[in-house]
């Protein structure tokens, strides 16, 4: 048998996880939180208006 010029060298391959995103997973806003930081700014005034309207003098 012939004996070999160049020597066995053994590679390790990494497998990478897929770019894809889960589908489970909630795709992100463009806007970040200001979306939700404006929903909750806008349900924080309801909610004050509301307790000043109940809360409010009765003139009549």
């Amino acid at each position: 048998m012939r004996q070999q010029t160049k020597p066995f060298i053994a590679f390790i391959v990494e497998r990478k996880p897929s770019r894809k995103p889960k589908p489970d997973a909630e795709k992100p806003s463009i806007w970040g939180r200001l979306d939700a930081d404006i929903a909750q700014g806008l349900k924080d005034q309801r909610d004050t208006d509301d307790a000043a309207a109940t809360s409010g003098d009765d003139r009549s």
